[in-house]
């Protein structure tokens, strides 16, 4: 007689998403250029973000979380060209979602980003 045994592995994905919808913010992680930077809760009040779709690929920034930006479009599986009211030309930020997450990094000259989970 032979004996098996297969061990269940888990996978930390919780399946995949689209970007739409209302997010919450709950970490943030601005590097001081010596690669010490971490993410750190966010605390105080909360603070939300709601990607709406408007178009194909397309769509409108609103909420408190990153109040600077306004609108962005789709441009691949990890970036989006996204529209601010600080820079004349559009910005790219890297993202990466999932059924319950969102991680946005916009471009930094040292490591930065915002973590997300949806509401």
């Amino acid at each position: 007689m032979i004996y098996v045994s297969c061990k269940k592995t888990t996978i930390d994905n919780d399946g995949p998403g689209e970007v739409f919808g209302k997010w919450k913010l709950t970490e943030t992680m601005f590097d001081p250029g010596d690669g010490s930077g971490k993410y750190k809760k966010v605390t105080g009040d909360a603070k939300y973000l709601t990607l709406e779709k408007s178009a194909d690929k397309a769509g409108k920034f609103s909420g408190n979380a990153v109040p600077d930006i306004y609108a962005f479009r789709i441009l691949d599986s990890v970036k989006m060209e996204v529209f601010s009211n600080t820079y004349k030309m559009p910005l790219t930020y890297y993202y990466k979602v999932s059924a319950k997450s969102l991680l946005l990094n916009p471009p930094c000259i040292e490591g930065c980003g915002y973590r997300f989970v949806r509401e």
